[in-house]
């Protein structure tokens, strides 16, 4: 007795110390409770009421318990009064509605800490619960400080309203007078220590909804958690209070469960959810219902409603029902019926084809039903489809039983073929493992001749309703109904391995679409890959032949089709995949040689020409790599080799070689050898060079660098590497002379154009360095020379050689002799200029700044570092405006135009060249006076020096300056005009090309007719300026650039040719009939000048008002050779000659009866006969 005494007292002890209600659960970090750790005071209230509570019975609170992570600091959120109380309030209804803190009582005032997760607030004095109010629990945080909000409590979400909070980083509310707060229904999860918990109360259910109906087949019970819960019990049955379906199950500590188990469909189902904990379970729960949903119809995908040309044995395809047993299939010849199939059971399956036996006929209408079903229902009203099969029945080879026998073809190419079709071919077998969609698969068959067989499908045209030509094929072995699969590919080219001669092998082809309509025709073919080359391994490579030069005359033939991997590393070589690697080998008849594989073409089923190398010296079996090669467009050299030593190489495609793609290259390998050193390798051997006595380079020596070795003359101030250096030398005819390396071409194994020289005086072993030159673009003037002393020049590339890379150049060696000074270099003896009366330059005179010198007097307003090479031309004013047109064929000029005397001068106007000339437009001159134009070179560089042509003529406003006056261009003409005068554009407002005022300067105007529908070529390119084209459509009102509807509208440039004016041509698609706007504009403000225009189109259909009507001319003899005459041609004013593209292709100004058209090529063309009344007359000629 004493002893069950004690027993029970330790128990009582135990459960005392340890009672604890907790309040909420979970570890979301969220809310302002019991403090927000990210401020620096708080002050909060949280109401928990008697039902949250859920004690045995009213007892004495001892303390608080708060979670939060066990890694949070709270180290400064820790100054806390806590108060707790009683209260009848269940919510805060406003944010001023504080429980006052008078009617609660503080059980705490210190500092709290955290250890293990938990905030463990001991009560100065218990507080006893009455286990009949509602708890109110207060907490004022007043540490001056805050952490990071990963420090916050747990919380939990509680009744509404039921949580009050004031936090701040400035302000420490009073408790006696807090201010408004924030409401909340965010709660801390909160252990009442002392209190012990009673049974949990029964759960608040929340779905399904009492009383639901049409519920899922496997639906999903939601339910609050109930304070102190550990676990919940479910029990379902279909009567009231029944559990039939689940009896107590104990579903552990969740909110939430999905039966497994489908239930019955159109069901009522009851059922009760309880909670439970140590000290028992909830009582008097609540029993719901809900009824189950009526077991639905499948969603049907194929065959498609009211589809046509559907297969013969079609797939039926469906959406799945859960909680079905299986789908049954109804398929009839009309609405309603079933006489093909009557409810056949397909099983719990979402696809089914029909099988051969159940073949439907072609050309007919079906009607079919598809429903689910259970043990005890099936779905009723399920929408009923049709379909109408096509007119095709199953090839053949529709089954593997009929596979057709295809041919292997003895090497790569596909000599015989087999011609498919997929059209009116059915599902066979799943997929798996291959992809796709096998709704239309056909079947081949093949023996093998070998391991490996290549399979390629080829011709694929789209064959069904819908267009589709993706295919797919699978390869496999076995027989019909034991099959393996060895390949699939989604490639219509594939290599397949691992094959037994004379066994045989399936191949099923067939569109990849999901879609029932997509079929194809095609061409299957087998081929052999070839056999490995003789020289496949190293033990066998094939001897090359060294070439005594570097012509190459002996070459050796190879190919890597059929290659396989050597297995030999690729060492210091990177990149690449030698698994078709071939073999050569030579011998060595010198330190130096040179490799080159040429013509190199691609043979693999995959086009690459990426043919790499690899040198090695030793034997095979112990072979070191000394060369990686992975270029083949010039030699590479290969160095420190040793004569008479045996070298191998291996050749093969970098590419990896793979199923669907094969990769393999021939090539002609050529071994040569380096020439010896050029006879003027040294100093002491150099070539002599002539010295022109112009600049003309009449007289030229050509040198090559390629052999040359190191003469070891340093290079002083000098740049670049002369370790290829060749010599010259050549004898001073006057004080001044030009260097001019021309025709530089590389000749080395790196190309490079860099060739550098450098000019001596004194001898050979006493040279004093001179003259450095690193471009080649121009010539180099030597001044200062004495005539009748001997100068030298050596000429190298200016890269350092290596063992494997040479830098070499061909080239041209000029000495010319600069001119004497022109005879206007000075102001005193400008050349007089005639003024053209009219905006023609009639009286041209060319000129050049060669051999100039610098003027003295007034500085150009432009370019003035330009005047070392100024000269002189003067005109007297014949009206106040006139033009300077200065064009230039080689370097830029600069044009100044001065009024006065020489010596005295005012600047008038200055335009600094490009883009062909440094035109000057003057106005405001005064009639009759004298004015200077000073003409020189652009660049401050002394060696440049322009050549130029100059005229002085009087322009007038174009006619043409607006849309409205456009001048009309005939059809295939040529018109020509000068924009000087003309005004400034404003653009339409449809963009063509530049926008705003960009290339909108000095423009013209003209149109264009379209005769015919096709291209129509507007060619500016003879205009002497930096011209921009643009082509309107519509009307002046509204013009549309031709870039918006049929072609491109506008051009900046783009003649053939080196184009230096940068002129202009296009070409757009016309529509016949269309009148087309031009625009021609120069790009900038300076840019201005002579231009012409012509347009090429078809001509062949001009309107009858174009042509006269008495076409009396004859053309004979027709076709003709070389001369076509006219009958008649003293009423013709020019000829064009059209070609049947409408480009005008000859002109001829005032012809004569026979007309010279031998330079014409082979075919016909029409030639227009422009008349001196304004009439044409076409006829048709044909070129023998």
């Amino acid at each position: 007795m004493k002893k069950t005494l004690l027993s029970f007292l330790f128990f009582l002890m135990a459960t005392l110390i340890n009672a604890q209600v907790t309040l909420g659960s979970g570890t979301a970090q969220g809310g302002y409770m019991p403090v927000d750790v990210n401020f620096g005071y708080n002050y909060s209230q949280q109401i928990f009421t008697k039902t949250e509570i859920n004690t045995t019975a009213a007892g004495n609170i001892t303390g608080l318990k708060f979670f939060l992570p066990s890694t949070a600091d709270i180290s400064k959120s820790v100054d806390w009064v806590v108060y707790v109380g009683h209260t009848t309030k269940t919510s805060f209804s406003s944010v001023t509605d504080w429980v006052p803190v008078a009617s609660l009582t503080q059980v705490f005032s210190g500092t709290v800490s955290a250890a293990g997760g938990e905030v463990t607030v001991n009560f100065s004095s218990p507080f006893a619960y009455n286990n009949t109010d509602n708890l109110i629990i207060a907490i004022d945080e007043n540490t001056a400080d805050f952490t990071a909000t990963s420090n916050k409590f747990y919380t939990y979400t509680g009744p509404s309203n039921s949580g009050l909070a004031y936090r701040s980083d400035t302000t420490n509310p009073d408790p006696a007078s807090p201010p408004s707060g924030t409401r909340g229904t965010v709660k801390s999860v909160t252990g009442l220590l002392g209190l012990s918990p009673a049974a949990p109360l029964c759960p608040v259910v929340s779905a399904p909804a009492a009383n639901a109906t049409s519920v899922s087949v496997l639906p999903t019970i939601t339910w609050a958690g109930s304070n102190s819960a550990t676990s919940y019990k479910l029990s379902v049955g279909t009567t009231p209070g029944g559990t039939d379906v689940m009896n107590m199950v104990d579903l552990g500590n969740v909110t939430t469960y999905t039966f497994t188990n489908a239930l019955n469909f159109s069901t009522q189902y009851y059922y009760t959810v309880t909670a439970l904990n140590a000290v028992g379970t909830s009582s008097g729960c609540a029993e719901r219902s809900f009824t189950t949903v009526s077991l639905g119809c499948p969603s049907v995908s194929l065959p498609a409603s009211a589809v046509l040309g559907t297969s013969v044995k079609p797939t039926f395809t469906w959406s799945s029902i859960t909680g079905v047993q299986g789908y049954r299939l109804n398929i009839g010849t009309s609405a309603g019926a079933n006489n093909v199939l009557s409810n056949f059971d397909l099983g719990n399956v979402l696809t089914y084809t029909l099988t051969a036996a159940q073949q439907l006929n072609p050309s007919t209408q079906y009607f079919y039903t598809i429903i689910a079903y259970t043990a005890s229902t099936s779905s009723t009203g399920c929408t009923e489809r049709n379909f109408t099969t096509g007119a095709t029945l199953p090839p053949a080879n529709d089954d593997c039983s009929g596979a057709v026998a295809l041919t292997v073809n003895p090497g790569l190419t596909c000599t015989a073929t087999t011609p498919g079709n997929t059209l009116g071919a059915t599902f066979s077998m799943a997929a798996t493992p291959c992809s796709g969609n096998p709704g239309d698969d056909v079947w081949y068959s093949f023996t093998a001749t070998g391991s490996s067989h290549l399979i390629t499908i080829s011709n694929v045209v789209s064959t069904g309703v819908s267009s589709d030509t993706d295919m797919y094929f699978q390869v496999l072995g076995g027989s019909c109904g034991t099959m393996t699969s060895l390949l699939c590919s989604d490639d219509n080219i594939n290599m397949v391995n691992g094959l037994t001669a004379g066994q045989t092998y399936y191949v099923r082809v067939y569109t990849y679409s999901s879609n029932a309509n997509t079929n194809a025709s095609f061409n299957i073919c087998v081929s052999t890959p070839p056999p490995p080359p003789a020289n496949d391994d190293c033990a066998n490579a094939v001897t090359v032949t060294v070439n005594a030069d570097m012509n190459c005359g002996s070459v050796t033939a190879g190919n890597t089709s059929g290659g396989t991997n050597s297995n030999v590393p690729l060492g210091t070589c990177t990149g690449g995949t030698p698994d078709d690697d071939v073999w050569y080998k030579f011998v060595a008849t010198g330190t130096k040689h040179t490799i080159w594989f040429k013509n190199v073409a691609s043979v693999g089923t995959s086009s690459s020409t990426s043919l790499y190398a690899q040198v090695f010296s030793g034997a095979c079996g112990t072979l070191t790599s000394t060369t990686c090669i992975t270029s083949n467009s010039t030699y590479t050299v290969l160095s420190n080799l040793t004569a008479g030593e045996t070298y191998y190489v291996r050749a093969y495609n970098s590419n990896a070689n793979s199923g669907a793609s094969l990769y393999a290259n021939t090539f002609d390998l050529c071994i040569g050898t380096l020439p010896p050193p050029p006879a003027n390798d040294e100093c002491s051997g150099a070539a002599t060079l002539t010295v022109n006595p112009d600049m003309a380079c009449g007289s030229v020596t050509s040198g090559t660098t390629l052999g040359a070795t190191n003469s070891s003359v340093p290079v002083g101030t000098c740049s670049g590497t002369p370790d290829d250096d060749v010599w010259y030398a050549f004898t001073a005819t006057g004080t001044a002379h030009t260097i001019w390396l021309k025709n530089v071409v590389s000749a080395g194994s790196s190309s490079s154009t860099s060739l550098y020289a450098q000019v001596f005086t004194g001898g050979c072993g006493a040279l004093v360095n001179k003259t450095c030159i690193t471009s080649n673009s121009s010539y180099t003037a030597l001044t200062g020379l004495t005539a009748g002393e001997t100068y030298y020049v050596r000429v190298y590339n200016s890269s350092a050689n290596t063992s494997t890379t040479v830098y070499a150049n061909t080239f041209s060696v000029c000495i010319g002799t600069l001119p004497p000074p022109p005879a206007n270099d000075d102001c005193a003896n400008a050349v007089s200029l005639t003024v053209s009366g009219t905006g023609i330059c009639t009286n041209p005179v060319n000129g050049s700044t060669y051999s100039a010198t610098q003027s003295t007097g007034t500085t150009p307003t432009c370019a003035a570092s330009g005047i070392n090479d100024d000269v002189w031309y003067s005109f007297t004013a014949t009206a106040a405006t006139h033009l300077v047109t200065v064009n230039y064929t080689d370097n830029a000029t600069a044009t100044q135009v001065y009024s006065g005397a020489c010596g005295s001068f005012t600047a008038v106007a200055c335009t600094d060249g490009a883009f062909g000339n440094s035109n000057v437009l003057l106005q405001s001159l005064t009639v009759g006076q004298v004015y200077y134009v000073r003409v020189y070179s652009s660049s401050s560089t002394a060696t440049i020096a322009s050549s130029f042509s100059i005229c002085i003529t009087t322009p007038v406003a174009p006619a043409n300056d607006t849309c409205d006056t456009a001048i009309a261009i005939p059809c295939g003409g040529t018109v020509e005009g000068n924009n000087a005068l003309a005004a400034n554009e404003t653009l339409p407002a449809s963009t063509c090309g530049s926008t705003t005022t960009t290339a909108s300067y000095k423009g013209v105007w003209y149109t264009v007719k379209a005769h015919a529908a096709g291209p129509i070529t507007i060619s500016a390119c003879g205009a002497e300026f930096d011209s921009y084209l643009r082509v309107y459509s519509g009307s002046c009102a509204a013009l549309s650039c031709v870039n918006n509807t049929s072609g491109i509208g506008y051009a900046d440039g783009g003649c053939p040719g080196a184009n230096l004016n940068d002129a202009s041509t296009l070409t757009f698609n016309a529509t016949a009939g269309t009148t087309y706007y031009v625009l021609l504009t120069g790009y900038t403000a300076a840019r201005f000048g002579k231009y012409t225009i012509s347009v090429t189109q078809d001509c062949s259909t001009m309107g009858t008002s174009e042509v006269k009507k008495e076409n009396n001319l004859k053309a004979y003899p027709n076709p003709f050779a070389d001369v076509l005459n006219i009958s008649d041609i003293s009423k013709v004013k020019s000829v064009s000659v059209v070609d049947l593209a409408g480009r005008v292709v000859k002109t001829i100004d005032n012809p004569s009866s026979a007309l010279q058209l031998g330079d014409l090529k082979q075919g016909m063309y029409l030639v227009t006969l422009n008349m001196k009344d304004g009439s044409k007359q076409i006829i048709k000629a044909i070129k023998k």
